[in-house]
Protein backbone atom coordinates (compact mmCIF):
# COMPACT_ATOMS: atom_id res chain seq x y z
CA UNK A 1 0.00 0.00 0.00
CA UNK A 2 2.69 1.99 0.57
CA UNK A 3 4.55 1.45 -2.42
CA UNK A 4 1.30 2.25 -4.28
CA UNK A 5 0.67 5.48 -2.72
CA UNK A 6 4.28 6.86 -3.00
CA UNK A 7 3.93 5.58 -6.44
CA UNK A 8 1.24 8.11 -7.26
CA UNK A 9 2.94 11.40 -5.62
CA UNK A 10 5.83 10.61 -8.40
CA UNK A 11 3.95 8.39 -11.21
CA UNK A 12 6.48 9.23 -14.20
CA UNK A 13 9.33 8.26 -12.16
CA UNK A 14 8.34 5.38 -10.72
CA UNK A 15 7.35 4.21 -14.84
CA UNK A 16 10.87 4.70 -15.62
CA UNK A 17 12.33 2.71 -12.74
CA UNK A 18 10.30 0.08 -12.70
CA UNK A 19 10.95 0.26 -17.04
CA UNK A 20 14.69 -0.71 -16.32
CA UNK A 21 14.08 -3.20 -13.54
CA UNK A 22 11.75 -4.98 -16.01
CA UNK A 23 13.14 -4.95 -19.62
CA UNK A 24 17.04 -5.81 -17.87
CA UNK A 25 17.57 -9.30 -18.87
CA UNK A 26 18.88 -10.17 -15.16
CA UNK A 27 16.26 -8.30 -13.56
CA UNK A 28 15.19 -11.24 -11.50
CA UNK A 29 18.74 -11.54 -10.02
CA UNK A 30 18.99 -8.06 -9.56
CA UNK A 31 15.76 -7.90 -7.33
CA UNK A 32 16.72 -11.18 -5.17
CA UNK A 33 20.05 -9.06 -4.38
CA UNK A 34 18.75 -5.52 -4.09
CA UNK A 35 14.49 -6.07 -3.12
CA UNK A 36 13.99 -2.70 -2.04
CA UNK A 37 15.25 -1.16 -5.90
CA UNK A 38 11.59 -0.71 -6.91
CA UNK A 39 10.67 2.16 -4.58
CA UNK A 40 14.62 3.69 -4.07
CA UNK A 41 13.56 6.79 -5.49
CA UNK A 42 10.81 6.79 -2.86
CA UNK A 43 12.99 7.32 -0.03
CA UNK A 44 16.23 9.82 0.25
CA UNK A 45 19.43 7.88 -1.57
CA UNK A 46 23.15 8.72 -2.06
CA UNK A 47 22.51 12.11 -0.62
CA UNK A 48 20.90 14.00 1.38
CA UNK A 49 20.76 16.52 -0.74
CA UNK A 50 19.97 14.43 -4.18
CA UNK A 51 16.85 14.96 -5.86
CA UNK A 52 14.38 11.81 -6.65
CA UNK A 53 14.73 12.95 -10.32
CA UNK A 54 18.91 13.05 -10.65
CA UNK A 55 18.81 9.30 -8.27
CA UNK A 56 16.37 7.97 -11.03
CA UNK A 57 19.07 8.59 -13.64
CA UNK A 58 21.93 8.06 -11.59
CA UNK A 59 20.44 4.59 -11.34
CA UNK A 60 19.50 4.33 -14.62
CA UNK A 61 22.81 5.14 -15.55
CA UNK A 62 24.75 3.00 -13.34
CA UNK A 63 22.83 -0.20 -14.44
CA UNK A 64 23.40 0.26 -17.94
CA UNK A 65 27.09 0.66 -17.77
CA UNK A 66 27.71 -1.82 -15.65
CA UNK A 67 25.94 -4.33 -17.60
CA UNK A 68 27.59 -3.21 -20.31
CA UNK A 69 31.33 -3.03 -18.66
CA UNK A 70 30.79 -6.47 -17.16
CA UNK A 71 30.70 -9.90 -18.97
CA UNK A 72 28.04 -12.03 -18.44
CA UNK A 73 29.72 -14.13 -15.67
CA UNK A 74 31.36 -11.33 -13.74
CA UNK A 75 28.22 -9.43 -13.56
CA UNK A 76 26.11 -12.16 -11.91
CA UNK A 77 28.75 -12.68 -9.45
CA UNK A 78 28.69 -8.91 -9.01
CA UNK A 79 25.09 -9.17 -7.95
CA UNK A 80 25.36 -12.75 -6.24
CA UNK A 81 25.42 -13.06 -2.63
CA UNK A 82 29.40 -13.33 -2.54
CA UNK A 83 30.61 -10.61 -4.95
CA UNK A 84 33.26 -10.41 -7.60
CA UNK A 85 35.94 -11.30 -6.01
CA UNK A 86 39.26 -9.32 -7.96
CA UNK A 87 41.93 -9.47 -6.04
CA UNK A 88 44.03 -11.32 -3.61
CA UNK A 89 46.34 -9.43 -1.42
CA UNK A 90 48.94 -11.40 0.59
CA UNK A 91 50.10 -9.79 3.91
CA UNK A 92 53.73 -9.38 5.13
CA UNK A 93 52.77 -12.76 6.99
CA UNK A 94 51.19 -14.72 4.83
CA UNK A 95 47.60 -13.99 5.74
CA UNK A 96 45.46 -13.91 2.24
CA UNK A 97 43.18 -10.77 2.07
CA UNK A 98 40.13 -10.34 -0.87
CA UNK A 99 38.58 -7.66 -2.71
CA UNK A 100 35.54 -8.12 -3.86
CA UNK A 101 33.23 -5.73 -5.88
CA UNK A 102 29.61 -6.88 -5.16
CA UNK A 103 25.85 -5.20 -5.39
CA UNK A 104 24.03 -5.59 -1.91
CA UNK A 105 20.89 -4.51 -0.46
CA UNK A 106 22.82 -4.06 2.77
CA UNK A 107 24.19 -0.68 1.53
CA UNK A 108 21.32 0.10 -0.96
CA UNK A 109 20.70 3.53 0.61
CA UNK A 110 24.78 4.59 -0.15
CA UNK A 111 24.92 3.21 -3.72
CA UNK A 112 24.70 0.72 -6.04
CA UNK A 113 28.00 -1.31 -6.26
CA UNK A 114 30.13 -1.77 -3.13
CA UNK A 115 34.02 -2.71 -2.79
CA UNK A 116 34.71 -4.49 0.38
CA UNK A 117 38.06 -5.75 1.70
CA UNK A 118 38.02 -8.83 3.95
CA UNK A 119 40.52 -10.67 6.34
CA UNK A 120 41.52 -14.20 6.11
CA UNK A 121 38.53 -15.20 8.30
CA UNK A 122 35.80 -12.93 6.61
CA UNK A 123 35.79 -9.85 8.58
CA UNK A 124 35.30 -6.60 7.16
CA UNK A 125 38.45 -4.31 7.28
CA UNK A 126 36.91 -1.63 5.04
CA UNK A 127 34.37 -0.80 2.35
CA UNK A 128 33.24 1.70 0.03
CA UNK A 129 29.74 2.29 -1.77
CA UNK A 130 29.08 4.04 -5.19
CA UNK A 131 26.84 5.16 -7.80
CA UNK A 132 27.69 5.55 -11.42
CA UNK A 133 25.99 8.61 -13.07
CA UNK A 134 26.64 11.28 -15.61
CA UNK A 135 27.17 15.07 -14.37
CA UNK A 136 27.16 17.86 -16.45
CA UNK A 137 27.22 15.43 -19.53
CA UNK A 138 30.68 13.30 -18.04
CA UNK A 139 30.89 9.73 -16.60
CA UNK A 140 31.22 10.06 -13.11
CA UNK A 141 30.04 8.42 -10.25
CA UNK A 142 28.90 9.42 -6.40
CA UNK A 143 30.53 7.88 -3.12
CA UNK A 144 28.05 7.59 -0.82
CA UNK A 145 28.93 5.73 1.74
CA UNK A 146 32.68 4.68 3.21
CA UNK A 147 33.33 2.55 6.43
CA UNK A 148 35.33 0.64 8.34
CA UNK A 149 35.13 -2.19 11.15
CA UNK A 150 32.59 -1.42 14.11
CA UNK A 151 33.85 -4.66 16.31
CA UNK A 152 35.19 -4.59 19.84
CA UNK A 153 38.55 -5.76 18.30
CA UNK A 154 38.68 -3.44 14.97
CA UNK A 155 41.07 -1.30 16.06
CA UNK A 156 42.90 -4.43 16.73
CA UNK A 157 42.37 -6.22 12.96
CA UNK A 158 43.14 -2.72 11.19
CA UNK A 159 46.31 -2.74 13.00
CA UNK A 160 47.17 -6.44 12.02
CA UNK A 161 46.23 -5.55 8.09
CA UNK A 162 48.00 -2.22 7.64
CA UNK A 163 51.26 -3.91 9.18
CA UNK A 164 50.69 -6.93 6.82
CA UNK A 165 50.12 -3.97 3.80
CA UNK A 166 53.50 -2.42 4.22
CA UNK A 167 51.98 0.55 6.40
CA UNK A 168 48.86 0.83 3.89
CA UNK A 169 45.69 1.55 5.72
CA UNK A 170 42.67 -0.45 4.55
CA UNK A 171 40.22 2.30 3.42
CA UNK A 172 42.92 3.56 1.65
CA UNK A 173 43.59 0.62 -0.21
CA UNK A 174 39.46 0.46 -0.99
CA UNK A 175 39.49 4.18 -2.00
CA UNK A 176 42.33 3.69 -4.79
CA UNK A 177 40.35 0.38 -5.92
CA UNK A 178 37.65 2.48 -6.52
CA UNK A 179 39.91 4.79 -8.59
CA UNK A 180 41.80 2.45 -10.82
CA UNK A 181 38.01 1.06 -11.55
CA UNK A 182 37.00 4.63 -12.47
CA UNK A 183 40.04 4.73 -15.02
CA UNK A 184 38.96 1.27 -16.31
CA UNK A 185 35.55 2.71 -16.88
CA UNK A 186 36.47 6.17 -17.95
CA UNK A 187 34.94 7.81 -15.56
CA UNK A 188 36.03 11.41 -15.60
CA UNK A 189 34.88 12.41 -11.97
CA UNK A 190 34.13 11.25 -8.62
CA UNK A 191 32.23 12.81 -5.98
CA UNK A 192 31.88 12.16 -2.48
CA UNK A 193 29.30 13.02 0.05
CA UNK A 194 30.27 14.85 3.41
CA UNK A 195 29.59 14.33 7.23
CA UNK A 196 26.64 16.96 6.68
CA UNK A 197 25.41 15.54 3.32
CA UNK A 198 25.53 11.70 3.94
CA UNK A 199 22.04 10.15 3.06
CA UNK A 200 21.75 9.17 7.16
CA UNK A 201 21.88 12.64 8.16
CA UNK A 202 17.96 13.29 6.21
CA UNK A 203 15.20 12.91 8.70
CA UNK A 204 14.19 9.98 7.10
CA UNK A 205 17.29 8.30 8.45
CA UNK A 206 17.77 9.89 11.96
CA UNK A 207 17.58 6.70 13.94
CA UNK A 208 20.64 5.60 11.69
CA UNK A 209 22.83 8.39 12.09
CA UNK A 210 24.68 6.18 14.67
CA UNK A 211 25.93 3.73 11.97
CA UNK A 212 27.88 6.94 10.87
CA UNK A 213 31.57 6.11 12.58
CA UNK A 214 34.05 7.51 9.87
CA UNK A 215 34.67 11.31 9.52
CA UNK A 216 34.49 11.71 5.72
CA UNK A 217 35.41 15.20 5.33
CA UNK A 218 38.81 14.26 6.71
CA UNK A 219 39.71 11.37 4.49
CA UNK A 220 38.11 13.11 1.65
CA UNK A 221 40.52 15.97 2.44
CA UNK A 222 43.56 13.72 3.22
CA UNK A 223 43.00 11.77 0.31
CA UNK A 224 43.42 14.39 -2.36
CA UNK A 225 39.53 16.35 -2.42
CA UNK A 226 38.74 19.16 -2.31
CA UNK A 227 34.95 20.36 -0.92
CA UNK A 228 32.82 21.84 -3.84
CA UNK A 229 29.61 24.40 -3.41
CA UNK A 230 26.39 21.56 -4.45
CA UNK A 231 27.37 19.50 -0.87
CA UNK A 232 30.11 17.01 -2.48
CA UNK A 233 33.83 16.67 -2.22
CA UNK A 234 35.87 16.01 -5.63
CA UNK A 235 38.50 13.65 -5.67
CA UNK A 236 41.43 12.84 -8.42
CA UNK A 237 40.48 10.35 -10.31
CA UNK A 238 44.73 9.50 -10.98
CA UNK A 239 46.89 10.30 -7.82
CA UNK A 240 50.65 10.73 -8.94
CA UNK A 241 53.00 8.65 -6.88
CA UNK A 242 56.22 10.06 -4.87
CA UNK A 243 59.31 10.06 -7.04
CA UNK A 244 61.85 7.47 -5.19
CA UNK A 245 64.78 9.37 -5.70
CA UNK A 246 62.66 12.28 -3.72
CA UNK A 247 61.96 9.82 -0.80
CA UNK A 248 64.62 10.05 1.98
CA UNK A 249 66.80 7.09 1.43
CA UNK A 250 65.78 5.53 4.63
CA UNK A 251 62.67 5.27 3.59
CA UNK A 252 63.31 4.33 -0.20
CA UNK A 253 63.00 0.09 0.88
CA UNK A 254 59.46 0.87 2.38
CA UNK A 255 58.00 2.67 -0.36
CA UNK A 256 59.02 0.28 -2.90
CA UNK A 257 57.82 -2.01 -1.15
CA UNK A 258 54.48 -0.58 -0.84
CA UNK A 259 54.58 0.46 -4.53
CA UNK A 260 55.16 -3.16 -5.90
CA UNK A 261 52.19 -4.53 -3.19
CA UNK A 262 49.86 -1.69 -4.96
CA UNK A 263 51.42 -2.79 -8.44
CA UNK A 264 50.38 -6.70 -7.88
CA UNK A 265 46.85 -5.57 -6.55
CA UNK A 266 46.27 -3.09 -9.69
CA UNK A 267 47.40 -5.97 -12.22
CA UNK A 268 44.98 -8.61 -10.76
CA UNK A 269 42.11 -6.01 -11.12
CA UNK A 270 42.86 -4.96 -14.53
CA UNK A 271 43.26 -8.62 -15.55
CA UNK A 272 40.09 -9.69 -13.99
CA UNK A 273 37.80 -6.56 -15.25
CA UNK A 274 39.88 -6.65 -18.98
CA UNK A 275 39.27 -10.11 -19.79
CA UNK A 276 36.04 -9.40 -22.13
CA UNK A 277 35.60 -7.06 -24.96
CA UNK A 278 33.52 -4.43 -22.71
CA UNK A 279 36.26 -2.67 -20.46
CA UNK A 280 35.91 0.24 -23.14
CA UNK A 281 33.17 1.69 -24.45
Amino acid sequence: MKFFLRSMVMPVLTYRLLKMITLHPDYGNILLTQPRLPCRIHRPYLSNKLSAENGLNAILHHYERIKAFLDDDDFSLHISDTGLTIAFLEGKDGEIYTLNFISTHKLDREGEATIILKDQTGHLLAEISFTLCCHLNEYSLIIGGFQGPNSQDAQQRIHKATKNFHGIFPKRIVLDTLRLLSQLMNVKNIYAVTNKTHVYKSLRYNNRRKYIHADYDSFWEASGGYYIMDGYYQLPVIIQRKNIDDIVSKKRAEYRRRYNFMDDINMQITTCLTRSKNTLF
